[in-house]
Protein backbone atom coordinates (compact mmCIF):
# COMPACT_ATOMS: atom_id res chain seq x y z
CA UNK A 1 0.00 0.00 0.00
CA UNK A 2 1.58 3.67 -0.84
CA UNK A 3 1.43 5.81 2.62
CA UNK A 4 0.99 8.90 0.47
CA UNK A 5 -1.49 7.98 -2.29
CA UNK A 6 -5.18 8.80 -1.90
CA UNK A 7 -8.03 7.19 -1.29
CA UNK A 8 -12.18 8.12 -1.06
CA UNK A 9 -13.83 5.05 -0.62
CA UNK A 10 -17.88 4.76 -1.09
CA UNK A 11 -20.03 2.48 -0.32
CA UNK A 12 -23.75 2.13 -0.71
CA UNK A 13 -25.62 -0.48 1.17
CA UNK A 14 -29.18 -1.88 0.02
CA UNK A 15 -30.60 -5.10 2.30
CA UNK A 16 -33.59 -7.14 1.17
CA UNK A 17 -34.63 -10.78 2.13
CA UNK A 18 -35.48 -13.33 0.12
CA UNK A 19 -36.53 -16.51 0.42
CA UNK A 20 -32.96 -18.00 0.80
CA UNK A 21 -32.00 -15.04 3.51
CA UNK A 22 -30.64 -11.15 3.20
CA UNK A 23 -28.84 -9.91 0.90
CA UNK A 24 -26.71 -7.18 1.30
CA UNK A 25 -25.12 -5.02 -1.36
CA UNK A 26 -22.46 -2.40 -0.57
CA UNK A 27 -20.97 -0.10 -3.27
CA UNK A 28 -17.26 1.37 -1.97
CA UNK A 29 -15.99 3.75 -4.38
CA UNK A 30 -12.53 4.43 -3.85
CA UNK A 31 -10.08 7.80 -4.44
CA UNK A 32 -7.07 5.72 -5.47
CA UNK A 33 -4.74 8.79 -4.61
CA UNK A 34 -5.72 8.91 -0.75
CA UNK A 35 -5.62 5.30 0.61
CA UNK A 36 -7.97 6.93 4.22
CA UNK A 37 -10.12 9.18 1.65
CA UNK A 38 -13.27 6.73 1.03
CA UNK A 39 -16.78 6.52 2.16
CA UNK A 40 -18.93 3.64 2.60
CA UNK A 41 -22.60 3.85 1.65
CA UNK A 42 -24.89 1.47 4.04
CA UNK A 43 -26.64 0.81 6.93
CA UNK A 44 -24.95 1.95 9.91
CA UNK A 45 -25.53 -1.45 11.62
CA UNK A 46 -23.24 -2.57 9.11
CA UNK A 47 -20.63 -0.11 8.78
CA UNK A 48 -20.28 -0.48 12.17
CA UNK A 49 -19.82 -3.93 11.88
CA UNK A 50 -17.31 -3.19 9.09
CA UNK A 51 -15.42 -0.66 11.04
CA UNK A 52 -16.91 -1.41 14.68
CA UNK A 53 -14.75 1.55 15.68
CA UNK A 54 -16.11 4.47 13.60
CA UNK A 55 -16.32 7.31 15.23
CA UNK A 56 -20.00 8.81 15.51
CA UNK A 57 -18.63 12.31 13.20
CA UNK A 58 -17.32 9.88 10.48
CA UNK A 59 -21.54 9.28 9.18
CA UNK A 60 -22.09 11.58 7.20
CA UNK A 61 -24.76 12.20 4.03
CA UNK A 62 -27.70 10.48 5.57
CA UNK A 63 -25.80 8.35 8.01
CA UNK A 64 -23.43 7.02 5.59
CA UNK A 65 -19.45 6.55 6.79
CA UNK A 66 -17.26 9.12 5.74
CA UNK A 67 -13.29 7.91 6.52
CA UNK A 68 -12.15 11.70 5.64
CA UNK A 69 -14.25 12.63 9.08
CA UNK A 70 -12.49 9.60 10.98
CA UNK A 71 -9.59 10.50 13.33
CA UNK A 72 -8.08 6.94 12.84
CA UNK A 73 -9.61 5.56 9.35
CA UNK A 74 -8.42 2.43 8.01
CA UNK A 75 -6.61 2.47 4.61
CA UNK A 76 -9.25 1.19 1.78
CA UNK A 77 -8.06 -1.76 1.28
CA UNK A 78 -8.31 -2.93 4.88
CA UNK A 79 -11.39 -2.36 4.25
CA UNK A 80 -11.65 -4.52 1.45
CA UNK A 81 -9.96 -7.59 3.24
CA UNK A 82 -12.39 -7.28 5.75
CA UNK A 83 -15.36 -6.83 4.03
CA UNK A 84 -14.35 -10.34 2.11
CA UNK A 85 -13.36 -12.18 5.65
CA UNK A 86 -17.10 -10.76 6.83
CA UNK A 87 -18.25 -13.14 4.00
CA UNK A 88 -18.95 -9.98 0.93
CA UNK A 89 -18.01 -11.05 -2.54
CA UNK A 90 -17.06 -8.27 -5.28
CA UNK A 91 -19.60 -8.77 -7.50
CA UNK A 92 -18.50 -6.17 -10.22
CA UNK A 93 -16.06 -3.11 -10.03
CA UNK A 94 -14.71 -0.26 -12.17
CA UNK A 95 -12.11 2.29 -12.82
CA UNK A 96 -11.86 5.79 -14.26
CA UNK A 97 -11.37 9.87 -13.78
CA UNK A 98 -12.41 11.87 -10.65
CA UNK A 99 -16.34 12.03 -9.97
CA UNK A 100 -17.31 15.75 -9.72
CA UNK A 101 -20.53 14.89 -7.68
CA UNK A 102 -18.68 13.81 -4.90
CA UNK A 103 -15.98 16.55 -4.72
CA UNK A 104 -13.34 14.59 -6.53
CA UNK A 105 -10.59 15.96 -8.46
CA UNK A 106 -10.98 14.77 -12.50
CA UNK A 107 -7.13 14.04 -12.12
CA UNK A 108 -7.65 11.78 -9.70
CA UNK A 109 -8.03 7.99 -9.86
CA UNK A 110 -11.27 6.80 -8.87
CA UNK A 111 -12.42 3.22 -8.27
CA UNK A 112 -15.93 1.86 -7.75
CA UNK A 113 -16.65 -2.15 -6.01
CA UNK A 114 -20.09 -3.49 -5.82
CA UNK A 115 -19.95 -6.39 -2.54
CA UNK A 116 -22.53 -8.73 -2.20
CA UNK A 117 -23.19 -10.66 0.52
CA UNK A 118 -25.68 -13.40 1.30
CA UNK A 119 -27.10 -14.55 4.42
CA UNK A 120 -29.67 -17.21 5.39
Amino acid sequence: MASEESTTVVTSNTSSDSRSGRIDVVSLIVLVSYPKHYRIFAEKELVNEILPNASDSAFVWFGNYSAEKDEHPLVYMDVLSKMVRLGYQISASTGGGGNPAIGDNMSTHTSHYILIRKRD
